[in-house]
């Protein structure tokens, strides 16, 4: 008479927990790919929305907000970019007076952000004509890769 045997073996077994464990390791690779890509999108796109801002303060004032050293915005002082100020930034709504507001709160970055530059930085060294906001990707996005720079002509991967 033979003994039928239940249940798995354990060569089975170990192949299941090798599959799943594959399954596993390509799903978080794809998970961080994917948290990577969508932190420069934001990034992407609140480089866009400051842009707007600053068109819209150029159009109403003559002239960007004045930063004739990089700053980097979102910091104190920078919150807030409104006409109710000297510079053109503040740290609050309030602090803006009577001023119009062009952009509250002035975007901060997701984290972790890349090594090779923290933040957004702001200069406008001829504020009457032009101004730069620096960033940079973790990734690639659209062919744009490592530090990126936006100024009223347009986004330009910087070397």
């Amino acid at each position: 008479m033979e003994h039928k045997k239940n249940g798995f073996s354990l060569v089975e077994l170990l192949i299941v927990l090798g599959i799943i464990g594959l399954l596993m390791v390509i799903g978080v690779i794809l998970l961080g790919t994917a948290r990577e890509r969508a932190r420069d999108a934001k990034r992407l796109s609140d480089m866009q929305f400051i842009k707007q801002a600053m068109e819209d303060f150029y159009y109403n004032n003559n002239k960007y907000p004045q930063a004739p050293t990089p700053v980097t915005l979102g910091d104190v002082g920078y919150k807030v970019i409104c006409a109710g100020t000297p510079n053109g930034f503040a740290e609050t709504r309030s602090a803006c007076g009577t001023g119009t507001v062009y952009l509250d709160p002035i975007p901060t970055p997701p984290e972790p952000q890349p090594a090779q530059l923290s933040g957004y930085i702001y200069t406008a060294t001829n504020p009457t004509a032009t101004y730069t906001l620096d960033a940079a990707l973790e990734g690639a996005v659209n062919g744009l890769s490592g530090k990126i720079e936006i100024t009223p002509g347009g986004l330009i991967m910087k070397q």
